[in-house]
C-alpha cells in the first residue's frame, strides 16, 4: 500500500451529538484507486464520518484533506461531490418523478446562453457517464421510478461520476439486491477501481467485504481500533475487532421443535391479491418460528402486509386461533393480536422526529397509561427496559432520526415487543444491523415466540439468517 498514490487523509477528527461523543479523535487514509471497507456494530460513528466526509454534518474538530487539498470545517454536500466526495445512501436519493438524465445532472444541468438548460447537450453526457458503468442502456429520458433498484444504483453512480467523483462511499450497496445483481454492482465497483476511484463500502455483510475490498478499518464507540488488509485477515477476527468480544454466531444446532399437540395460531386459506399471489395456503404453530425464504419479488412481503392490514387481499380468508378475521387496517391487525415489523423501517416503522420512548409505545398507548392517562414514568419505565434489553445505544430521551440505522431497527422490534401481539411478522428484522447484534435480535424473535399463545414468522432474503432462527422455512416464488 505504501507505493499507491495517497488520495484521502482523515486527521483527528471529533463530533459531538447531545449526550453522545460520535466521533472521538478519528484518523484513517485512503489511497487512488482502493475499494476500503468501514466495519462496526451500529453506533460506532461509521454513518457520522460518511456524513462529514460528504458535508451533511459539520465536524467539530481535525482536518479532512483531499488530494493534497485541506477541505474547509463546513461544507455543503453539493460542494462536497464538487470536491469529488459523493455518498449513495441506503435509501436511495433520487428523485423518482424525474428523467434519468435530469437526477444525473440535478444542480450542474448543462446551459445554454441565458442559462437556459441544454436538454440535448444533459443527453449527450448521460449516456457518456452510463457508458463508462456499462449501464447504456438505461434511456437517460427515462422516468427514475419506472427503473428496477439496481438501474437506480447505476444512475446514481453515474451522478456521482458526472462531477468528477474521486471517493464514492457506498452504505449497504447490496442490501435489496439478488445475488446475480450484487455480482453486477460488484463488476461495476471493480471498474471504478480501474479508473483510480476509491470506494468506501459499508455493509454488515461478511461475504461482500471478502469479495470485494481491499483493506478493512474497524470503528468502535466513535473510535478506529484497527484495521486489516482483507488479505491477511478472517472474518471471525473482523467481528471481534466490531465488538470487543469473540462473537459466536447464532445457530440453533442440534435443536427440533416439537410440534406434537401445537395448535395452529395464524391460518391461510387460499388467500390471494387478484394479480400475483395465488391461493396461498399456510400455517403458523404456536411458540413456532416460520422462517419464509425467496428471491426478491417472490412477493413474500406483499402477502403479509395483506394479512396484517396493510393492502387489501381480493381473495382467501385468514383465521387466527381458529376464527375468521377481516382485517382491513394495521389497527384491526394489532387488535387481533397480530403486528407487522416493516422491512422498510424509515417510511413505515417509525417516526423518525420523536423520541425513542414514544416510538415505544406508539402501538399500546394503553399499556404506558393509568387510569386512562399516558404516564410519562411509565413510558420512561418502558423505554428504559427496552434500551436495556435490546442494547440500543443512545438515550430514551433522544429523537429516533439521531440514531444509527442498526439502533433504529432495534427502536422499531421495541414497539412491537410492546405492542402485546400474539403473532410478530419481522420483515428482513436484522437488514442493517451488524453482525454482532444479528444473534441478540434473533435471540429476541426466538424468547418472544416461546411466550404462551405466541408466534412469530420472519421473513429474509438471508439463507444464513433463515436457518439460524428458524424452526420451518417455507420458500415462495414467482
Amino acid at each position: 500500500m505504501e507505493n499507491r498514490e495517497l488520495l484521502l487523509e482523515i486527521k483527528n477528527v471529533s463530533k459531538q451529538f447531545p449526550g453522545v461523543k460520535a466521533l472521538d479523535d478519528v484518523s484513517m487514509n485512503l489511497y487512488k484507486g482502493e475499494v476500503v471497507a468501514l466495519l462496526g456494530e451500529n453506533g460506532a460513528g461509521k454513518s457520522t464520518l460518511v456524513k462529514i466526509l460528504s458535508g451533511a454534518y459539520k465536524r467539530d474538530s481535525g482536518e479532512i484533506i483531499l488530494d493534497g487539498e485541506v477541505l474547509p470545517k463546513a461544507y455543503s454536500t453539493m460542494e462536497g461531490r464538487r470536491l469529488g466526495i459523493s455518498i449513495i445512501y441506503q435509501e436511495l436519493s433520487l428523485l423518482n418523478e424525474l428523467k434519468v438524465m435530469e437526477n444525473i445532472f440535478l444542480n450542474h444541468e448543462p446551459k445554454k446562453i441565458k442559462g437556459v438548460i441544454d436538454f440535448k447537450k444533459m443527453r449527450e453526457l448521460s449516456k457518456i457517464q452510463l457508458k463508462k458503468l456499462n449501464a447504456d442502456y438505461i434511456n437517460p429520458d427515462s422516468k427514475v421510478g419506472d427503473l428496477s433498484l439496481p438501474q437506480k444504483q447505476l444512475v446514481e453512480i453515474a451522478k456521482a461520476l458526472a462531477l468528477d467523483c474521486k471517493v464514492l462511499i457506498m452504505d449497504e450497496p447490496t442490501t435489496s439486491l439478488t445475488n446475480e445483481e450484487s455480482e453486477q454492482l460488484f463488476g461495476v465497483i471493480e471498474g471504478l477501481r480501474a479508473s483510480g476511484i476509491s470506494v468506501i463500502y459499508i455493509s454488515h455483510r461478511m461475504s461482500d467485504i471478502f469479495r470485494i475490498c481491499d483493506r478493512a478499518i474497524v470503528m468502535r464507540d466513535g473510535k478506529v481500533v484497527g484495521e486489516q488488509t482483507i488479505e491477511g485477515t478472517t472474518q471471525e477476527e473482523l467481528v471481534e475487532l466490531m465488538s470487543g468480544n469473540i462473537v459466536g454466531f447464532s445457530r440453533k444446532e442440534g435443536y427440533n421443535f416439537d410440534y406434537t399437540d401445537k395448535k395452529v395460531l395464524l391460518k391461510l386459506k387460499n388467500v390471494s391479491d387478484g394479480n400475483f399471489i395465488d391461493n396461498i395456503n399456510l400455517d403458523v404453530f404456536e411458540n413456532e418460528v416460520l422462517g419464509v425464504g425467496g428471491l426478491i419479488g417472490a412477493k413474500r412481503t406483499e402477502l403479509f402486509k395483506m394479512v396484517c392490514g396493510v393492502d387489501k387481499m381480493h381473495g382467501g380468508t385468514v383465521e387466527i386461533e381458529g376464527k375468521e378475521v377481516n382485517i382491513k387496517t394495521p389497527n384491526e391487525a394489532i387488535k387481533s393480536k397480530i403486528g407487522y415489523l416493516s422491512e422498510n423501517r424509515k417510511e413505515d416503522g417509525l417516526s423518525l422526529g420523536i423520541t425513542v420512548r414514544e416510538n415505544c409505545i406508539h402501538c399500546n398507548f394503553e399499556g404506558a397509561s393509568k387510569n386512562g392517562i399516558v404516564s410519562y414514568k411509565k413510558i420512561n419505565e418502558i423505554a428504559d427496559n427496552y434500551v436495556q434489553k435490546l442494547k440500543i445505544k443512545g438515550k430514551p430521551y433522544m429523537r429516533v432520526e439521531n440514531l444509527s440505522g442498526g439502533n433504529q431497527q432495534k427502536v422499531a422490534i421495541s414497539k412491537w415487543l410492546f405492542a402485546e401481539c400474539n403473532i410478530l411478522v419481522f420483515d428482513e428484522p436484522t437488514r442493517g444491523i451488524d453482525v454482532a447484534a444479528k444473534a441478540e435480535i434473533h435471540n429476541l424473535i426466538r424468547e418472544f415466540a416461546r411466550g404462551p399463545g405466541h408466534a412469530a414468522v420472519v421473513i429474509s432474503s438471508e439463507v444464513n439468517e433463515l436457518l439460524a432462527v428458524s424452526d420451518r422455512v417455507v420458500v415462495m416464488s414467482k
